[in-house]
């Protein structure tokens, strides 16, 4: 089979929830076609943005792949393995510096963070990617952030592409 990537960028404030995006919708009345998720990673672009004369500050992004849309996606749930649309979570921690010429940010590991993948997921439909951060500052400059994953086609039959994406869509599977 086939293997390619996507790679995109992803913008949102610091301190808060970034909308979902869409990033791959397959649209054939071919239900022979499916993607594995192999590997997938992000990063800060934007590294340099103006702290607004805060102080030196540790923080948090959180990042999540689904498989359908869902509003509500905050910091408490963002890496929850229990919403069945997700099936792929990552964390990129580091330090948001001032600087007297220019503040920036810089990760903890290399700059990337690896997205830890549900490896029983198979995308029949819909790719989404949805991020999130939280620091000890509360200025709040947009930055953008990369991303790239690695897909492997593979072909499925019509029903277990019906049962996949049935299986990724939005429903209630927990009691509450």
């Amino acid at each position: 089979m086939s293997c390619f990537s996507l790679r995109g960028k992803y913008s949102f404030a610091d301190n808060s929830n970034g909308a979902g995006v869409r990033i791959f919708d397959y649209v054939s009345p071919d239900r022979r076609r499916a993607w594995k998720v192999t590997r997938a990673f992000f990063w800060p672009i934007t590294v340099r943005a103006s702290l607004g004369g805060g102080s030196d500050t540790r923080g948090v992004v959180e990042c999540a792949l689904m498989t359908d849309f869902k509003k509500g996606i905050e910091w408490n749930n963002i890496l929850d393995p229990t919403e069945n649309r997700s099936f792929g979570w990552g964390v990129w921690n580091g330090y948001w510096r001032e600087n007297a010429s220019s503040d920036f940010i810089v990760g903890d590991t290399h700059g990337m963070a690896e997205i830890l993948v549900d490896p029983d997921t198979i995308i029949t439909k819909e790719l989404h990617i949805v991020m999130c951060s939280t620091t000890e500052n509360d200025v709040s400059p947009t930055r953008e952030w990369g991303y790239m994953i690695e897909l492997e086609e593979m072909k499925v039959t019509p029903s277990e592409s019906v049962f996949q994406q049935i299986k990724g869509m939005g429903q209630k599977v927990i009691p509450e």
